[in-house]
C-alpha cells in the first residue's frame, strides 16, 4: 500500500494497543522512564544490561530492518550508562553503546543509523577483551545528530551544534557548531541570538503534543473507510 487507507478509529486503536505493549514489555527494560514516552515499533528496540534512562516526552522510532539498539557494558565492578534527555527522538537503526557514560541533554535528535560509543571495545594490541580505552561521551541540549553520524568515546558536543550526515567525530565540538566530515571539522557557526524552535515547543503550546498530532491524523485521514482499508489489504494495487 502507497497510503495508510486505515480509518482513524482502527488506527488509534493500533497505536492504544502499541502502547500498552510499550509499556507492559519495553519499560520495564529500561531503569526509568519520563512521561510522555512514545514508540513505534516497540518489539524492534533492543535495550541490554542496567542504566538506561528516558526523560519525559523521548519519541523512538524503529524499523524491522533497523533495531533501534540501547546496550550498557558491565566490566570491572562497573557499568555503562545511557541516558537521553528529555523532548529527545530516537530513529530507526540508532545505536547507543556505553561502557563509561553517554549523556544527552534535552532536545537531542538522533537520525537513522546514528551510533554513539564511549569506547574503543578492543585494544589495538590486545584484541581478547573488552571493552577498551573509555570515556564519557556529553551531548548538549538541541544537539542533531545527522543521518549515519558516529560520535567516539571521550567526545563533548555543545548546546544546538550540529554534525552532518556521515560525519565522524573523534574530537571535541563547540556549542552552535555545525561540523561535516571525517574527521568532522566546522564548516559553519550558528548565531545564538537568533530565535530557536526547539522540540520541546511541541509539547508547551496551547494544545497538547497528543492533541496536535491526533487533529492532524483527523485530517488525514478524514476520508477512509473500513471498506476501503481491508480492501487495499487483500486486493492491493498500484492505485493504492
Amino acid at each position: 500500500m502507497r497510503s495508510d487507507h486505515r480509518p482513524l478509529w482502527l488506527k488509534r486503536l493500533t497505536a492504544a494497543y502499541t502502547q500498552r505493549w510499550a509499556e507492559h514489555f519495553l519499560c520495564p527494560r529500561f531503569d526509568s522512564v519520563g512521561s510522555g514516552f512514545r514508540v513505534i515499533n516497540p518489539r524492534c528496540v533492543d535495550v541490554q544490561g542496567v542504566g538506561v534512562t528516558l526523560g519525559r516526552n523521548v519519541h523512538i522510532m524503529a524499523t524491522r530492518d533497523r533495531y533501534v539498539r540501547l546496550t550498557t557494558f558491565s566490566h570491572g565492578g562497573r557499568s555503562g550508562r545511557v541516558e537521553v534527555g528529555a523532548y529527545s527522538i530516537i530513529l530507526p537503526g540508532v545505536r547507543l553503546t556505553s561502557a563509561a557514560s553517554i549523556r544527552t541533554g534535552k532536545n537531542c535528535m538522533f537520525a537513522h543509523n546514528v551510533y554513539v560509543t564511549d569506547a574503543d571495545w578492543h585494544d589495538l594490541y590486545d584484541r581478547t577483551e573488552a571493552p577498551g580505552a573509555n570515556a564519557p561521551v556529553v551531548l548538549g541540549d538541541n544537539v542533531w545528530l545527522g543521518d549515519s553520524a558516529i560520535v567516539c568515546k571521550g567526545v563533548t558536543i555543545g548546546d544546538n551544534s550540529v554534525v552532518g550526515a556521515g560525519a565522524v567525530v573523534s574530537r571535541d565540538v563547540p556549542p552552535n557548531t555545525v561540523v561535516v566530515g571525517n574527521p568532522a571539522v566546522p564548516v559553519k557557526t550558528l548565531d545564538p541570538s537568533l530565535i530557536r524552535r526547539r522540540r520541546e515547543d511541541l509539547f508547551s503550546v496551547n494544545e497538547s503534543c497528543d492533541d496536535y498530532f491526533e487533529d492532524f491524523e483527523r485530517w488525514v485521514l478524514r476520508d477512509n473507510r473500513f471498506r476501503t482499508w481491508l480492501r487495499a489489504v487483500l486486493w492491493p494495487n498500484r492505485s493504492h
